[in-house]
């Protein structure tokens, strides 16, 4: 008899081929959509309405296009041998291949986790099998014989006219597995009653399923795909019933869910989201919807987005890898968390922790004299600074001004307060503060880290990690035409954007270059530090040695060879009434 270390490892092993398969598994099978026959009660699903449909796709987006070019693909066949051998030992276990594992899957894919009173959650997964009906079975046929070896207690019941395995007592924790197959399809669960419940929906009975739930219909209703097609993965998330399933018996858990209507994340009403691939104009589209009630109250009042402008100020370099703009009430904002920080740890605990933290080191109270002064506008952007080292990654962030001598003002009274700390520098005329080189030395955890420094420049306070970007920003103000509002992908983005939001006013808008963020790595990996760093982790680390000697055997292309299979993109979230909707989509690059 196995030990039960061993049977754990080994259960979980199988448990993360079942989950790990589904990632490259048209679906003809005689089944619903998971989602219909899911328990309407279901916390979590995780589903791919068509595995090899969703390989496919894949393999038509930029990197999908890039992995197969010729200079590049040898490199790529190279680590995924390399994968393969890692997983060898495996074979010997279960009879297959790497690559027969992830032919397994021939449809849908689902995974979820449903709650039992006085149980927890129970896992579920769902596998389509199709025409791979035998290497499943052979799959299942080694689990059954590994969970026999364990000392498993198995028994066999009919529901609803279909053989369910059982095997109970597995682990140190008393598991319990469940399998049955019907229509081509293989389930695994933890669960007698999730089993009868996903049975009778499948068969068409009365039994309420996640389909009908209308939290997650109103979620997915406004994350479908583009172009009448659906999206490839589609994912589904109630938080609070999670918790309230996962921590019971738990005084800890009990204690948080009497909280949440004070704190007033009891409106959240569900996550969910979908992700779809070469569809259309786009590369990819990831969407996400939060569904909040409505009005909202607490933490979620906290969220005070505003309406404003949102091109692209003229300071902001064109050569950005992200982009992102936002109008924001500070002082609703802080009033909210104000009101619920206080309800939790009385009446003025806010205003005095300020106090204690910033008001007594400062001289003066940032909320009263800071927060008045901003206009509301937020910017944030970054970009790599040259050579590239892995500090190159330089960000900043800009807030819009009401009053900008006010500001600067406030700025120069805090520069007074830390002479060692702080030292005021000048680039073509324009003045700044940064962190002293002595201030660094006191902080020996980050002894390379650039210097940061901040200013008032163009009605804005500018908080930058790099001063040379600090640098790039005042000289792109006196040249407008080499800002990012210039630049032709730019306002191809913003075209689609505003295509999107249709007459929606976006909350927050954003725009991407995913070839600059390549960029980044590739020059990261051609670089001396990083296969030094690779080679001694590779004396230890088998999947380090495998990126270690591919890129020996396998020189990288000229990055020229791999920029032009990416497109850039953009995003944007929409506060609606019920909630908010997020967008992220990368161009298709013809």
């Amino acid at each position: 008899m196995l030990s039960r270390f061993g049977f754990h490892k080994r259960f979980v092993a199988f448990w993360a081929i079942f989950l790990a398969i589904a990632a490259t598994g048209a679906s003809a099978w005689a089944r619903p959509p998971a989602a219909k026959v899911l328990p309407e009660k279901t916390v979590l699903m995780v589903s791919v309405a068509n595995c090899p449909e969703l390989a496919k796709r894949f393999l038509n987006t930029g990197l999908g296009r890039m992995s197969q070019d010729p200079q590049l693909s040898p490199l790529v066949k190279h680590l995924y041998g390399s994968l393969s051998e890692l997983v060898a030992s495996l074979r010997d276990r279960i009879g297959m291949s790497l690559p027969e594992l992830l032919a397994i899957p021939q449809g849908e894919f689902t995974f979820a986790m449903v709650p039992v009173e006085d149980e927890g959650l129970a896992a579920l997964v769902i596998l389509d099998a199709g025409s791979e009906l035998a290497n499943a079975r052979g799959l299942w046929l080694r689990l059954s014989e590994t969970l026999d070896e364990s000392g498993g207690v198995k028994t066999q019941e009919n529901v609803a006219g279909v053989e369910v395995t059982i095997y109970e007592g597995l682990g140190p924790r008393q598991r319990k597995l469940l399998y049955f197959e019907k229509n081509a399809s293989f389930v695994l669960a933890t669960n007698m009653a999730v089993v009868q419940a996903v049975l009778e929906a499948w068969d068409g009975g009365s039994a309420k399923t996640l389909h009908a739930h209308p939290a997650f219909a109103a979620i997915q209703r406004r994350c479908q795909g583009d172009k009448d097609e659906g999206p490839q993965v589609t994912w589904y998330l109630d938080p609070l019933a999670l918790i309230r399933a996962a921590g019971q018996g738990s005084a800890g858990v009990q204690i948080l869910l009497a909280l949440l209507p004070t704190l007033g994340l009891d409106g959240l009403q569900g996550i969910g989201g979908s992700l779809s691939f070469d569809v259309g104009l786009f590369d990819s589209m990831l969407q996400i919807y939060v569904l909040l009630e409505n009005p909202r109250s607490g933490l979620f009042d906290v969220l005070a987005w505003g309406e404003g402008a949102s091109d692209p100020e003229p300071w902001v370099p064109n050569d950005v890898i992200d982009y992102i703009t936002f109008h924001w009430d500070f002082q609703r904002s802080y009033k909210a968390i104000e009101k619920v920080y206080d309800s939790v740890r009385g009446e003025g605990a806010l205003a005095n922790e300020i106090k204690r933290r910033f008001e007594e080191p400062l001289g003066f109270d940032p909320v009263s004299r800071i927060l008045p002064l901003l206009e509301g506008r937020v910017t944030y952007f970054n970009s790599i600074e040259r050579p590239v080292t892995p500090n190159s990654q330089a960000l900043l962030l800009a807030l819009k001004l009401k009053d900008a001598q006010a500001v600067r003002g406030l700025l120069d009274a805090i520069a007074a307060k830390f002479p060692s700390e702080l030292v005021r520098q000048s680039v073509a005329g324009q003045d700044y503060y940064q962190l002293s080189a002595a201030a660094r030395l006191r902080r020996p955890e980050a002894p390379s880290r650039p210097l940061p420094c901040f200013a008032v420049f163009n009605d804005y306070l500018i908080l930058t990690t790099h001063q040379s970007l600090f640098e790039r920003v005042v000289s792109t103000g006196s040249k407008p035409e080499e800002s990012l509002a210039s630049a032709l992908d730019f306002k191809l983005v913003a075209t689609r954007l505003a295509r999107r939001s249709g007459s929606k006013k976006a909350a927050m808008l954003g725009f991407r270059r995913p070839d600059e963020g390549l960029r980044f790595v590739y020059e990261m990996l051609l670089s001396e530090q990083t296969r030094q760093q690779f080679r001694a982790q590779a004396e230890r680390n088998p999947l380090f040695k495998a990126l270690d000697a591919a890129l020996e055997q396998h020189p990288l292309p000229p990055f020229e060879t791999l920029q032009r299979y990416l497109a850039p993109g953009g995003s944007m979230l929409v506060d609606e009434e019920t909630g908010l909707h997020y967008t992220n989509f990368t161009l298709r690059r013809k």
